[in-house]
């Protein structure tokens, strides 16, 4: 019986080794496209991946969940959300590019008409 309680343990911690292994090998596979542009009533907002990344901004800096794949916003921040895309957006954006004293945090720096 100790030997079959022993086995399983062993299998167990196999199997959340392999599970682990491959959400990791997932999460860098996954490459996020160039930039995004979202289409609002105050003007496009285009985010730019690359530059971000560039800065040193890593995906878990905005996709809070690190979910694999990465879920886009708005399928959890909805317009009924405690915490809508918008919302969420303008906090953290802007509360990071105020605290790192870098990027844009105006209205029209990001928002841009036409």
């Amino acid at each position: 019986m100790r030997k079959f309680i022993i086995a399983g343990f062993i299998l167990a911690a196999v199997a959340v080794t392999v599970f682990s292994i491959g959400s990791f090998i997932m999460a860098q596979e996954q490459t996020p496209p160039e930039s995004v542009t979202h289409d609002t009533s105050f003007g496009k907002v285009t985010f730019s991946h690359k530059g971000h990344i560039a800065s040193g901004a890593t995906c878990k800096d905005c996709h809070h969940m690190a979910e694999t794949p990465v879920k886009q916003c708005e399928s959890c921040h909805t317009a009924d959300a405690k915490v809508s895309a918008k919302d969420a957006y303008h906090k953290n954006c802007i509360d990071c590019h105020k605290a790192k004293e870098k990027g844009p945090s105006g209205c029209m720096d990001c928002h841009k008409k036409g």
